[in-house]
């Protein structure tokens, strides 16, 4: 909903970053700019045959094209092929974080019945304040550095990004705001 005065007010129920106002820095305008898609959620399709696994048969396919359509609004474009592998799809984007900025902007991103792939038997995760899950220690976070998550309980589901500068660092802004875009794109819940 938008106010008489542009405010975006963030809908009841959304987890998550919100910004009423357009921000000043790239990456942030892309996460206001994606906001447009919540409550719009798309429909997307189970993995179905696509499944590696039975346990992701009903997975739903977070690289689908219209997902990677709603990205390009943004100026956002698809990177390599998708990849499902046991349990999960992953795929990539990057763009321009703005038309004024030479910033750009690149992430992975995917879907996994569980966290437990990244997590491995050592990561440690917490919750930032934006209520969305972060791994900055062990497991795969020491290759990939921050990722961003959520699980998703009733849906068996966990939906996570990364930057895919693959450096380690502690530092999660980047990465809990590309997760942002990717859930907002999607519709800021899953159907």
């Amino acid at each position: 909903m938008t106010t008489e005065d542009g405010r975006m007010l963030q809908p009841a129920g959304h987890v998550g970053i919100w910004f009423e106002t357009e921000p000043s820095d790239p990456l942030d305008r892309l996460v206001w700019k994606s906001q447009e898609f919540v409550g719009q959620p798309l429909e997307l399709e189970p993995l179905g045959d696509k499944a590696r696994t039975q346990e992701s048969v009903d997975l739903p396919n977070v690289c689908a094209p219209e997902v990677f359509e709603r990205l390009e609004v943004l100026g956002i474009k698809k990177g390599t092929a998708p990849d499902v592998g046991l349990g999960y799809i992953l795929c990539a984007a990057s763009g321009a974080a703005s038309e004024s900025s030479i910033r750009s902007v690149g992430f992975m991103w995917g879907s996994d019945t569980s966290p437990d792939k990244f997590l491995g038997t050592d990561g440690v995760s917490s919750l930032d304040e934006s209520g969305i899950g972060v791994v900055v220690q062990g497991g795969f976070s020491e290759i990939a550095g921050c990722i961003a998550f959520r699980e998703f309980d009733d849906r068996n589901l966990t939906l996570f990004s990364w930057p895919d500068s693959l450096s380690s660092s502690a530092d999660c802004s980047e990465a809990l705001r590309e997760y942002q875009i990717v859930h907002n794109s999607v519709g800021g819940y899953f159907v």
